[in-house]
């Protein structure tokens, strides 16, 4: 055999390895690609889950604020209540 041929040769090996290896690349990209997808539809669920529990929790906080600014409130007006009490008693 003469050189050529065995250089035509290598080079037929070696452009059938690089079509072997792009053909995985593109199979492990596509497999990458809907691995990525699941991972952002659980993603979704999750961010919809912690939605559905956040809206009452705040709610819930809203609620109980009112609550403490309402005693709040009746605390200053007592207060001041009894201090016009005081006024009229000690007059």
């Amino acid at each position: 055999m003469d050189i050529q041929t065995i250089l035509v040769f290598i080079l037929a090996i070696l452009t059938i390895n690089l079509i072997a290896v792009g053909i995985y690349v593109i199979l492990v990209l596509r497999e990458f690609r809907q691995t990525v997808k699941k991972a952002n539809y659980v993603l979704d669920n999750v961010n919809g889950f912690t939605d559905a529990i956040i809206n009452p929790i705040s709610t819930l906080a809203g609620i109980i604020s009112g609550v403490t600014e309402s005693v709040k409130a009746v605390k200053q007006i007592s207060s001041l209540m009894d201090k016009e009490e005081d006024k009229k008693k000690d007059e």
